[in-house]
This record gives structure tokens, C-alpha cells and sequence, in this order.
């Protein structure tokens, strides 16, 4: 048993992952200025073909949350009150994802799991030897300085408890402060694997950057704008889970790197809503609801099984006063529909995206 098996929240695993976006040449005010990394999974890790994803994984107790990583800060110089603010003071409705914690609290340990998950899988070290100004919202540190760098992906790829170790070596601070929380998903209660993932956004001011890739977990890496993640998902070039369409769509709302950087930090105070699709099977495609949709039911983790409509999905559309769904036709064909406010300070699905229900 890993040591992320052993602390499942109902049989789900905590994991964690880090949408970057690298500013980007821009001509013009209309332009997107900022590119967002994904990685195209291997066939090994992938369920899909030309599966993409964000870089992130599962969260490892022993490595994530140990108490050395205490020990280190204290060396660093690194206070009490530096740590306190990495600790989101969500008013109610905190997942349990992020309520738990060992030596400290997971706002700390799920960054650590996505620090050390990026380095992992394509050769990026967001780090700092000092902190200064952590209440503003700031672009990440990348390590330039030349090191070892492949000898240490593979050793913390073979064990997770070598990213202190790299820290150590290279006497640099983990860049936790330039993470923003972004969003909690859950993956539906009838999927074979189950997570829970916080998704944290950080910002690089450049995507000129040399990435290594992990041969055995990333098959291939691409910067593109959200639209651009969209489309290409539409059209079947990449393939993004059903999820990360959602993010594309919220983040297609924001066309300055600058703009986006702010916004999550100021947002990332306000905590996260846990987002778990319950699915519904209408007569004509996949039917997935996210809280705020009126066919969304109380206990969402007890629907194992797609919930069986004898209706086709215009007469479902029809009839919907409240909703917050996305219509899955095919791999490649899915639309989004939302008229309810967005929970926790968040952005919207991009109106291009977002379809009037009565136009379906």
C-alpha cells in the first residue's frame, strides 16, 4: 500500500495539479497574452488518445507531508506567520480534500505535491533562495542555474521523498507562495479511478522554457492559449477530459497574463466549492450536472452508476430553469451550459462556449 492509498478521503485519492501559463509575445490588446502547458500523456498513463492534460499526480504522505519539510523551512529562516499565509480562511464549505493534514496543513503538503509533480514530469523547478512581498500576487521563480537536472527527475520520479533532498541540494525554497488556488474537482462517483484534485494556477513570466520530459509518463508538451485547448479538443488533435474543458472555458475569459495573475491571487482567498459530476444517461448522449444545476442531487459520491432518463436531452433543455451541465455527444463533441453564478469569486464559462439552452 502506497502512502497515498492510506489516506483516501472515502476512497478517493488526493492529488494535485498546477495549470501554468507563460506570458506570451502579444500584437495586439485583443490577443490572448499567455499560453497554458499540457502534456500529452504516454499510452501507458493515458485513457485516451492524444490524452493532455495538466502536469500534477497523486499526493505522497511521506514525501508531501513530512515533518522535515518543517525542519527545512526553519532553516531557510522561513516563520510561522510566511506559512500562515499559504492557509486559505474559507468561510464554509472547505472540501475535506483540503481540510485534512498531518504535520501541517494540506494548502501546504497539495502544494508541495504539485511543486514536486511539475519537476517530475517536465523538468520545471519553481523555487526561490528568499521571500519577499507574499501578499502580492507575483509570477513564479524558475530555476535557471544549471544542476543535474535529469539525474534528479529520475530520482525524485523513483521516490517522491528525493524532492527535499533536490531543495536541499540546491539550497532553494519550494515557491509555494506563487500558487494560487484555482479549483476542487472530484471525479464522478462511477469512474473506475477516483480523486480528489486541487488545481492551482501559477504564473511564469515567460513560455520560452526548457522543459524535460519524463519518458515513461509524457509522451509530448504544448503551449497554447485556452481557446486554442478548446478548439483543439473539438476537433480531436488533443484530447482534454471533460474538466479541463470547463477550466479552458473559464480561462478564455481572461486575455492579459497580468489580469489572470491577479485575479487568482485575490480569488484564491476565497477557498473552493468541490465540483463532482453526477451523470445522468438521457435517450441521445451523456448528460454531466455540477452543483447549481437543479438535477443536482444532495449526495453526489452515492451515484456509482449513470442515473438511467427516459427523456431525450432537448426535452430535458427545455424544461431546465436552473442549470450547470455539459452534453457529452462524442470524444470530441461536448457542450456547456451554465446560467448560475459561479461559487467562490470564480470566473464563467466564456460566453463563446456557453450555450443558451434554448438555442440547443
Amino acid at each position: 500500500m502506497t502512502t497515498s492509498d492510506k489516506v483516501r478521503v472515502n476512497g478517493y485519492r488526493p492529488s494535485a495539479s498546477l495549470i501554468l501559463a507563460g506570458k506570451a509575445v502579444s500584437n495586439s490588446e485583443e490577443q490572448v497574452d499567455y499560453n497554458l502547458l499540457l502534456i500529452k500523456r504516454t499510452e501507458r498513463t493515458s485513457y485516451a488518445l492524444n490524452h493532455c492534460v495538466f502536469p500534477g499526480g497523486v499526493f505522497d504522505a511521506k514525501a508531501d507531508e513530512s515533518a522535515d519539510w518543517l525542519t527545512y523551512f526553519q532553516h531557510c529562516g522561513i516563520t510561522q506567520a510566511q506559512l500562515e499565509l499559504l492557509k486559505c480562511r474559507q468561510a464554509t464549505g472547505r472540501p475535506e480534500l483540503m481540510s485534512r493534514g498531518g504535520n501541517f496543513s494540506r494548502d501546504i503538503s497539495l502544494r508541495l505535491t504539485a511543486l514536486r509533480e511539475t519537476f517530475e514530469e517536465v523538468g520545471i523547478l519553481l523555487c526561490c533562495t528568499s521571500l519577499k512581498d507574499l501578499d502580492k500576487g507575483q509570477p513564479a521563480h524558475m530555476l535557471l542555474q544549471p544542476f543535474e537536472r535529469e539525474l534528479w527527475q529520475q530520482r525524485v520520479h523513483n521516490d517522491a521523498t528525493q524532492f527535499l533532498e533536490l531543495c536541499r541540494h540546491l539550497s532553494v525554497i519550494p515557491d509555494l507562495w506563487a500558487l494560487s488556488e484555482w479549483s476542487v474537482w472530484r471525479t464522478p462517483a462511477s469512474a473506475s479511478r477516483k480523486y480528489d484534485t486541487v488545481y492551482y494556477f501559477a504564473a511564469l513570466e515567460t513560455n520560452q522554457v526548457d522543459l524535460l520530459l519524463e519518458p515513461s509518463e509524457v509522451a509530448s508538451a504544448h503551449w497554447l492559449h485556452p481557446g486554442d485547448c478548446w478548439q483543439q479538443s473539438q476537433e480531436g488533435t488533443i484530447w482534454l477530459p471533460f474538466i479541463l474543458l470547463y477550466e479552458t472555458a473559464r480561462l478564455m475569459n481572461m486575455h492579459r497574463w497580468e489580469q489572470l495573475l491577479q485575479f487568482a491571487h485575490h480569488r484564491s482567498a476565497r477557498g473552493s466549492t468541490l465540483l463532482q459530476p453526477i451523470y445522468y444517461r438521457p435517450t441521445d448522449c451523456m448528460l454531466g450536472v455540477l452543483p447549481g444545476d437543479e438535477l443536482y442531487l444532495a449526495n453526489p459520491e452515492n451515484c456509482t452508476e449513470s442515473i438511467i432518463l427516459p427523456s431525450s436531452i432537448n426535452e430535458l433543455n427545455t424544461l431546465a430553469k436552473r442549470y450547470n451541465r455539459y452534453m457529452i455527444y462524442g470524444f470530441q463533441r461536448v457542450d456547456f451550459a451554465c446560467n448560475v453564478l459561479p461559487p467562490n469569486g470564480h470566473l464563467p464559462l466564456h460566453a463563446l462556449i456557453n450555450t443558451r439552452l434554448a438555442k440547443l
